[in-house]
């Protein structure tokens, strides 16, 4: 069982070691031990925790704080909210590259994608996509992000490295996530 009121995304860190569970309506991260079968521990990271994504080496967590429009960074060996960065307005959906050096933030209330870099915990690039974008994933080689765009009915396509949309294809009503077979 979990804590948080309304456990919406559930995400395995690389290391296989814990999950963390974001509490849609409890304002916080859960992290449980997957050994014990139990919660360690509970961060407050602000209102509507949804999406989430751990660092390569499972030592932090960037998490989507929908009604904040903001991004929590979670410290999991301090169990402790390490930062707060600022994205567009409604971040929810959050996907990291490969290699730890991007984080990609879906901006639901503006249309938008943010890429923040890992190093200097700020916002590279806004980049504008369909309405109510909401999950994303990237390829295995971390170039390419591929967006749901909820409202449009479609899937955007980023370049990573240069925040540039290489295309928009549609996929019909109401896309809420993607996948990517590796």
């Amino acid at each position: 069982p979990v804590l948080g009121k309304n456990p919406e995304h559930a995400v395995f860190s690389p290391d296989g070691k814990s999950m963390l569970v974001s509490a849609e309506d409890g304002d916080t991260v859960e992290l449980i031990d997957l050994a014990q079968r139990r919660t360690v521990a509970q961060v407050s990271v602000g209102n509507r925790p949804r999406g989430i994504a751990f660092t390569p080496d499972s030592r932090y967590a960037y998490v989507g704080v929908e009604n904040a429009s903001q991004v929590a960074l979670v410290d999991l060996q301090e169990h402790r909210l390490a930062q707060v960065i600022h994205a567009g307005e409604r971040s929810n959906g959050v996907a990291m590259t490969p290699d730890g050096r991007w984080v990609c933030i879906s901006n639901g209330g503006e249309g938008s994608v943010s890429i923040i870099d890992t190093a200097t915990r700020q916002v590279r690039a806004t980049v504008p996509v369909g309405r109510r974008p909401w999950n994303m994933a990237i390829t295995p080689d971390g170039r390419k992000l591929y967006v749901a765009n909820g409202r449009s009915g479609s899937v955007s396509v980023i370049d990573i490295a240069t925040a540039a949309t290489l295309h928009e294809i549609g996929v019909g009503k109401l896309p809420w996530g993607v996948a990517i077979a590796r």
